[in-house]
């Protein structure tokens, strides 16, 4: 006799860490380490959980900013004490010594809220917080970073979770990693290209 009644869905281990509070702890620690001086977006596990479990990924959205917050600190901070975060920001991959003038442009012309500019402009936010300390106080550079940190991660999150939902009414969810995997390669490709 065949049964049935619906199995449940098995939902492989690493999506339940991914989503759960290790995802979330590494958002944070990722958050903090792309604010400082590491080169992979946080949108990248951010992307993945949103697929995933779009309402859960909010919370990686907030601990990635809460991390950026406490780097753009760590970097102003270290900036306002002489000129070895700038040297060691512009030995970061992918970071060029053009980022750093537009960047320095950015707060001449737009002030303190120049940081919401890098990520229509591809210019990393570890950028902005060394170039900060000339044009702002801690405070105010960190209260900007906040709109300038959330508007991209949610633009990325309500696409990537839009493409989640897709995938599921397709039955096709099993595919969201290796589609996910298939765009951050696209994107690194492109970007590579573009900053060389």
């Amino acid at each position: 006799m065949i049964s049935t009644t619906a199995q449940p869905d098995v939902v492989p281990p690493w999506v339940t860490w991914l989503t759960g509070a290790p995802g979330i702890a590494l958002a944070f620690l990722w958050g903090f380490a792309e604010g400082t001086l590491f080169f992979i977006l946080p949108d990248v596990p951010l992307s993945l959980a949103a697929m995933l479990r779009p309402r859960r990924a909010l919370i990686h959205l907030a601990a990635i900013v809460a991390g950026a917050l406490l780097a753009g600190a760590v970097m102003f901070s270290w900036s306002d004490h002489g000129p070895a975060a700038r040297h060691a920001v512009a030995l970061v991959p992918l970071v060029t010594p053009a980022m750093f003038e537009r960047a320095e442009s950015d707060y001449r012309q737009f002030g303190v809220w120049a940081a919401s500019k890098g990520p229509v402009r591809g210019i990393p936010y570890k950028v902005y917080a060394v170039e900060a300390p000339e044009h702002s106080s801690l405070w105010s550079f960190l209260l900007i970073s906040i709109p300038a940190r959330i508007w991209r991660l949610l633009v990325v999150w309500l696409g990537f979770a839009a493409a989640g939902l897709g995938l599921r009414k397709l039955g096709r969810a099993s595919l969201a990693p290796a589609i996910h995997a298939l765009f951050w390669i696209g994107v690194y490709a492109v970007y590579w290209a573009r900053v060389k």
